[in-house]
């Protein structure tokens, strides 16, 4: 190994180690803090290392170019040196602004003929996103609770779906399956950002999230302004649902855990009740807690569903579950097989 390529490993491991203690201050000072506002929280964004970072997030999911037309490979053959130290020099002269989205729409996993709405930001504009995401994510983590599961370090999809089979097995037979309308396109950003507001002060911070959430999305020519949701496909959407989303986690830990226990992953959530009166009550409490959010259940894919006696049961992150007899007792034990096709 060449000395030049051997210091430039070193820098990197270096800057790994920088950005990994950044996020373990920033999580124990908000977990030590319940009440602190963080208010220099920009000019972490715009440091090189957190970038770097960054784009390494950015490279490895690949995706496609934003509106400029711009390309991964494209920055690679350019040189991303250059790339990340104007975006460094654009962040502190403040003269940065996010482009429209590009969108597109992809297939419905298991709907043939049915598509959704993608946004797809511009490669700089996703190293940004995904920057800011490396530091606001620690201090959301220290309030988040073991109620949400998705996109979360160190949480799963396993985790959620072993929580609904401990809680079902302990006589929670009746499930509020809850499906909520359009999520990352309707939440409210005014509700939202009071949500991140919560603990960040950080003046240029806030600017920069409204700038992402105002950025606007181009299809078939046209520039359209978006007066709600989160820029789907961008690394910083998943963040903000779940910041959002955590209104209904609070209120629930706080007001209605008699009723049942909530198990969330993102936007997609169940309510595992003793009864079927109590299942219905959740579906209307839950109802009411995401309304100032701008979010609404479903009509028609929202609902209540029985676990035992043969009970049809209810789809969840890709696996059906319903009560079957175990051999070990006389008790019911939930089980999750493979969604049932079309």
């Amino acid at each position: 190994m060449s000395a030049e390529r051997s210091a430039r490993s070193v820098s990197h491991a270096e800057g790994v180690d920088a950005v990994r203690a950044l996020q373990r201050v920033l999580y124990r000072s908000a977990k030590q803090d319940p009440d602190r506002h963080f208010h220099a929280l920009f000019d972490k964004v715009a440091r090189s290392d957190v970038l770097w970072r960054a784009w390494g997030e950015v490279r490895a999911n690949q995706g496609a170019p934003g509106v400029d037309g711009v390309s991964i490979a494209d920055i690679e053959a350019s040189g991303v040196s250059v790339f990340l130290d104007g975006l460094v020099a654009e962040l502190r002269a403040g003269t940065y602004r996010p482009r429209p989205l590009r969108r597109v729409h992809i297939p419905k996993p298991g709907k043939p003929g049915q598509t959704r709405p993608l946004g797809i930001p511009c490669v700089r504009d996703r190293v940004v996103m995904a920057a800011a995401r490396i530091v606001l994510e620690p201090i959301f983590e220290a309030d988040f609770l073991d109620t949400s599961h998705g996109f979360r370090p160190r949480r799963s999809a396993i985790q959620a779906l072993e929580a609904v089979r401990r809680v079902a097995n302990r006589g929670a037979v009746w499930v509020l399956d809850a499906d909520i309308k359009a999520c990352f396109d309707e939440i409210d950003h005014d509700a939202l950002m009071a949500q991140v507001e919560r603990r960040v002060c950080d003046r240029l911070m806030l600017k920069l999230l409204r700038c992402w959430l105002r950025a606007g999305v181009i299809e078939g020519g046209v520039v359209a302004d978006t007066v709600a949701g989160t820029p789907q496909g961008s690394p910083i959407s998943p963040l903000l649902a779940n910041i959002a989303l955590h209104v209904l986690d609070e209120d629930w830990a706080a007001n209605n855990r008699r009723l049942g226990t909530l198990v969330r992953y993102a936007d997609d959530f169940v309510i595992l009740c003793p009864t079927r009166e109590r299942a219905e009550e959740a579906h209307r409490r839950a109802a009411t807690v995401l309304v100032p959010l701008g979010l609404r259940l479903h009509p028609d894919k929202t609902r209540t569903v029985g676990l035992a006696g043969g009970a049809e049961g209810f789809d969840f992150l890709g696996f059906h579950h319903h009560l079957r007899p175990s051999r070990r007792s006389s008790a019911g034990i939930c089980s999750g097989g493979p969604r049932p096709g079309p």
